[in-house]
């Protein structure tokens, strides 16, 4: 960097240096013309003395010859004889003498009044070189003083510069020793991540070693468990041995061990849907707004979830309240019941999303860990996990029996919905508000696909029993079924007057994903075929927005949750 800033400095001083000898090259030439006007000036000056003295000469000559002829005029008729013939004779020859001199003198005149004009134009002409070279050189010195000008503010530029280069110096020697200090700093946490990596290699054969031995621990008691459980039949088969008549003895602990079959109807689950008629039943929340209504795997409870702090569990069938859960500090926005019927989950704007047990109805988890309202929560197939979306943007992932956080997502773009498309939870789709659907990998937390489906905001997702198909529900007034392995749309449902209640209005699939229903902003509950796109039925049942809408398990019954608190039972 000095080698380049000296040889820059070398080259404009050579600059100077050539363009300082131009100029007393042109300022010699300029003195050579004006000594040579000089000179010129003094030889006209010359000349003109001698002519004015030519001049006086002839002036004296003529008076001279005027004084002669005077003389001959007077003597001219007196004289007589030799004397007077010699006297003319003198004066004769010498006006002769004098005309002839005034003759020469007035050539001699002429030729320097002549010389004279020739050197009066030759003056001109040098004047007016002179004055073109002094033009020239005013131009130059201009120029020389505008140069000088540039090559101060080079400096000037120079200077600053390299005052620039010498403060990017220090910062870089600065930003060299912080990255010396960071060096350091990773090199003592890998150092400490791998004394960690260490340790949970250690915990990890422990957990092993717990869990081998609780499973045997478990196996031995099922053994003994066997163990009673033979010993009773035998004591039951001597029992009616020893007392025909009176029948098998009946013992309450048969119902312990016994496997308990299927709830009645849970054949029909797999049947053919059918599509709402009329209301029969009305059940009242007791609550200023309803957001989501949820039902359990069995069919036989229905959670409501709103503007309340509470969740209020009925009874699917009749319609009488069987809990009232508390816990949540302010509005529930939506809530869950797990596929066995025994837990409830509940998202919370007071950024937490909470557990209760069926059972027994007394809260169990809180999954806190949001910085935003949580929006939606949901269980995987066998309630495992925890899956949960906040308006701080991200989906958190939680272990259900630890109440732990296990992974992250971060939507970037805001979402208002998001559905599980396997029974673990391992992809998941999200509805967003810049038009799109998102399919994410819940293990490694990456976008595996997008598209854009709408032409305004998604606001909810659905996923088919096999996960295969995602019914999206946006504010453009569409319902779309999108293939979920592509993303590419299979089939598109509208209808006139259809609009969405509010951004998180749900729309859902029946059992057997061959209907799609959403409620409208003016009450409505519209239900279309998924296969062929048409509208089956509109039903005006609603004195409000209709929020949320489900199918009872069995495809046989619909519940429909309008805005104002109430929820309408449809056959």
């Amino acid at each position: 960097m000095a080698q380049s800033r000296g040889a820059t400095a070398a080259g404009w001083e050579t600059r100077i240096l050539a363009q300082l000898e131009q100029r007393e090259l042109r300022v010699a030439t300029v003195a050579k013309v004006i000594q040579s006007y000089s000179r010129l000036a003094g030889k006209v000056g010359e000349f003109a003395s001698h002519s004015r003295d030519a001049e006086a000469r002839s002036r004296e000559m003529q008076g001279e010859h005027e004084r002669l002829l005077e003389s001959y005029e007077r003597n001219g008729g007196g004289g007589s004889g030799w004397g007077g013939g010699g006297s003319s004779g003198c004066s004769s020859r010498g006006m002769s003498l004098a005309q002839q001199r005034i003759a020469d003198l007035e050539r001699d005149i002429e030729a320097m009044k002549e010389e004279r004009t020739v050197l009066y134009r030759t003056q001109g002409t040098n004047a007016q070189r002179l004055l073109d070279l002094s033009d020239k050189m005013r131009e130059t010195d201009e120029r020389l003083r505008q140069q000088e000008l540039e090559i101060m503010d080079s400096h000037e530029a120079l200077r600053r510069s390299n005052s620039k280069i010498d403060d990017l110096r220090a910062a870089l020697k600065e930003k060299d020793g912080t990255v010396q200090i960071l060096q350091d700093e990773m090199s003592a946490l890998q150092l400490e991540i791998v004394q960690i990596e260490d340790r949970c290699r250690k915990l990890q054969a422990e957990n092993d070693d717990l869990v081998k031995r609780w499973l045997q621990k478990m196996n031995s008691e099922a053994e003994k468990v066997n163990e009673v459980t033979q010993e009773l039949e035998l004591i039951k088969r001597k029992s009616e041995a020893l007392s025909p008549r009176m029948g098998p003895a009946v013992f309450e602990d048969d119902q312990f061990f016994a496997v308990h079959s299927p709830p009645a109807g849970a054949n029909a689950i797999h049947g053919a849907s059918l599509v709402p008629r009329s209301a029969v039943g009305k059940i009242d929340a007791r609550m200023e707004e309803v957001h989501s209504i949820a039902i359990s795997g069995s069919g036989a409870l229905l959670a409501v979830g709103g503007q309340s702090t509470t969740v209020k569990v009925f009874d699917a069938e009749t319609g009488e309240s069987v809990f009232s859960l508390s816990g949540c500090l302010k509005a529930v926005n939506h809530v869950e019941i797990s596929t066995d019927s025994t837990l409830l989950l509940a998202a919370s704007s007071d950024h937490t999303a909470r557990i209760w047990k069926l059972d027994t109805g007394r809260h169990w988890k809180s999954l806190t860990g949001h910085i935003g309202s949580v929006m939606v929560a949901k269980f995987n197939h066998d309630a495992s996990r925890v899956f949960t979306y906040s308006q701080d943007r991200t989906i958190k992932v939680w272990d259900t029996q630890r109440g732990l956080c296990v992974k992250t997502l971060f939507t970037v773009s805001s979402c208002h919905d998001f559905a599980l498309l396997d029974s673990a939870g391992a992809r998941i789709a999200t509805a967003h508000v810049d038009n799109s659907v998102r399919v994410w990998d819940t293990a490694s937390g990456k976008r595996l696909r997008e598209a854009s489906v709408h032409k305004e905001q998604v606001m909810s997702v659905w996923a088919s029993c096999t996960g295969s198909r995602i019914l999206t529900n946006s504010y453009d007034g569409t319902l779309k079924l999108v293939d979920a392995s592509t993303l590419d749309v299979v089939a598109v449902m509208s209808a006139p007057g259809y609009r969405p209640s509010r951004n998180w209005a749900r729309a859902s699939l029946s059992p057997d994903g061959r209907f799609a229903m959403a409620g409208s902003i003016d009450g409505r509950l519209f239900v279309w075929d998924v296969n062929s796109g048409d509208l089956v039925r509109t039903l005006d049942i609603h004195k409000s927005a209709v929020c949320d809408a489900l199918w009872h398990p069995t495809g046989m019954r619909v519940y429909s949750a309008e805005k104002s608190r109430y929820i309408l039972i449809l056959h």
